[in-house]
């Protein structure tokens, strides 16, 4: 078995592993970078979600000096607290607004180019060039640190003794067992996108982190919130925007028939609907722009779906009010003219909202883990855009620097047998096996199962089904994606009221008295437990008049 020693090891190739990689190396640890395919080449494993953008544009949320017209940091702040609805870490909220102005500037001293002084936005181009890709640079300045890069290194569990974790064990793509002593652990592995049938997420965000640490000690919380939103589904993957373009735009099923209004309650109207769309891309119940979202999926259950899945929207009429321009190119880039073709778009799973417990220097509770970038939870309900892709470099550099300190507080760290018995056994058997399935067999029918019941609205029915299936497939597989499903749909289950992205159509309305309270789970003996406590607790939360300040908000 191969043998590696280090001082942070570093999981996961996208901005948030790039920039904690870069951080701890800065404050004098020994660093190693394992990535599951190759590091820094986007559309393959390893590349992370931040080398691989569907949309036209991204950006970091800005925030000026105290006092300051554009984007004041209290109104940041309070607009990220009302966006997450109670759900969101107050504190986690007020270190990224204090801090993601330093990251801003970090990335610009580093060769980024963004568009503008006032907004850190830039073109998702990748025929742009390296200067607006976070992680190209980032890779030239670990290429140049010493740090060592370990590809094709798929980690299957991370390894925990006298309650710490220690390093992790893994296999890689020959089926080769290997074990990583470290003295601190960064988890950035991104998301469990893989887990639904429409995704954005690349191909190797299928969850492991989020096992790893749950079957480690460490806690999960708010996995019952994800953002979600509408793209294309052919020729290409493409995220569609719709700010700014309230009408004239058709949505039309398979026979070429109009069917929103369908799907409107009583005294609710379609110029309403795509009015509030107007203001926002992701599905959430805090306005009635949610039964747009319901009626597109709605349509594919009921058997209307065009050829590819999805359902048509003609922009041949309409014209998006911010940056039309870059939306058009970027759609003539994926094979689309909005002028001339129909597009055939449905519902897709972005980024989870919660993920690894984790505390201002980005420590889990498992100590000597840490967790950076979607793989760690601290957003609420719904979330800011832009905040993800900022955090990743907020926490992604304190996490680094922590983790170096704790490291070299921890001196050297080697694996003993008894705690790494229980972990090469499973990988013994892995390699040994004949049967016949094979794990990725299962992925297509969980991913429809999982995107049928659980995107956009789910009931006790649905929750029902999905449960059921994880059930029956345990028996055949051990999968980490069915480890993080089982803890969404529970989380899900228990959550009986719909707040922000979570939305049951049984329980359509938001229970304050209830549920101002966040879901934390964790492995006990095998067995899944959650806990019901509430991270805003010292602060509180109530509703906001207004919602949130500044639209488009997501």
């Amino acid at each position: 078995m191969n043998h590696y020693r280090t001082d942070v090891l570093v999981v996961g190739g996208g901005g948030a592993a790039t920039a904690a990689t870069i951080a701890a190396h800065e404050a004098g640890a020994g660093t190693m970078l394992a990535v599951k395919g190759r590091f820094g080449v986007p559309g393959e494993r390893g590349a992370g979600a931040t080398s691989n953008p569907l949309a036209d544009f991204w950006t970091i949320r800005t925030v000026g000096p105290e006092g300051s017209f554009f984007n004041p940091p209290d109104a940041v702040y309070g607009d990220m607290i009302q966006t997450g609805l109670g759900m969101a870490d107050p504190e986690l909220c007020r270190v990224f607004v204090n801090e993601v102005s330093d990251a801003v500037k970090r990335l610009r001293s580093m060769g980024m180019q963004f568009q503008s002084k006032m907004l850190a936005t830039m073109e998702a181009n990748p025929k742009a060039g390296n200067t607006n890709s976070i992680v190209a640079i980032q890779k030239t300045i670990i290429e140049q640190t010493g740090t060592q890069v370990l590809e094709h290194a798929n980690l299957t569990d991370l390894v925990v003794e006298d309650g710490g974790c220690t390093g992790a064990v893994g296999v890689d793509d020959e089926g080769e067992p290997f074990l990583l002593d470290a003295g601190a652990v960064v988890i950035a592995t991104g998301g469990v996108g893989q887990l639904f049938r429409y995704s954005f997420n690349p191909p190797g965000n299928t969850g492991d982190g989020y096992a790893m640490a749950l079957r480690a000690g460490a806690e999960l919380f708010n996995m019952e919130f994800m953002q979600q939103g509408l793209a294309t589904t052919w020729p290409s993957q493409a995220m569609v925007m719709l700010y700014d373009m309230e009408e004239p735009y058709r949505i039309l099923n398979a026979h070429g028939k109009t069917f929103i209004h369908e799907y409107l309650p009583a005294g609710v109207t379609l110029e309403e609907v795509s009015r509030l769309k107007a203001s926002h891309w992701p599905v959430s119940c805090r306005d009635a722009a949610l039964h747009l979202d319901r009626a597109i999926k709605g349509e594919v259950l009921a058997g209307r779906a065009t050829a590819h899945d999805g359902v048509f929207l003609d922009l041949s009429g309409a014209e998006r009010g911010f940056q039309p321009e870059l939306f058009i190119k970027f759609l003539e880039s994926r094979g689309i003219d909005i002028r001339r073709d129909l597009l055939q778009v449905q519902l897709h799973h972005h980024t989870s909202n919660g993920g690894i417990r984790i505390d201002p220097c980005g420590q889990a509770t498992l100590p000597g883990l840490f967790a950076v970038g979607e793989a760690s939870g601290w957003q609420g309900a719904d979330r800011l855009g832009g905040t993800m892709l900022g955090g990743s470099q907020v926490f992604g550099w304190r996490a680094g620097r922590k983790a170096a300190e704790v490291a070299r507080g921890r001196g050297d760290v080697s694996a003993t047998s008894p705690a790494l018995e229980p972990l090469l056994e499973p990988l013994a058997r892995m390699r040994e096996a004949h049967g016949r399935h094979r794990p990725d067999d299962l992925r297509p029918t969980l991913q429809r199962v999982m995107w049928e019941c659980l995107m956009v609205e789910k009931d006790a029915t649905s929750l029902g089904r999905a449960r059921q299936f994880i059930l029956e497939e345990r028996d055949r597989l051990a999968h980490d994606l069915l480890d993080v499903a089982e803890v969404i749909v529970e989380a899900a289950s228990l959550r009986t009221e719909s707040r922000g992205s979570h939305v049951r159509s049984d329980y359509p309305a938001r229970d304050d008295q209830a549920w101002l309270t966040n879901l934390f789970a964790t492995r006990d003996d095998g067995q899944l437990r959650f806990e019901r406590k509430w991270v805003a607790q010292a602060h509180g939360w109530t509703d906001r008049p207004g919602d949130i300040r500044i639209k488009p908000w997501g």
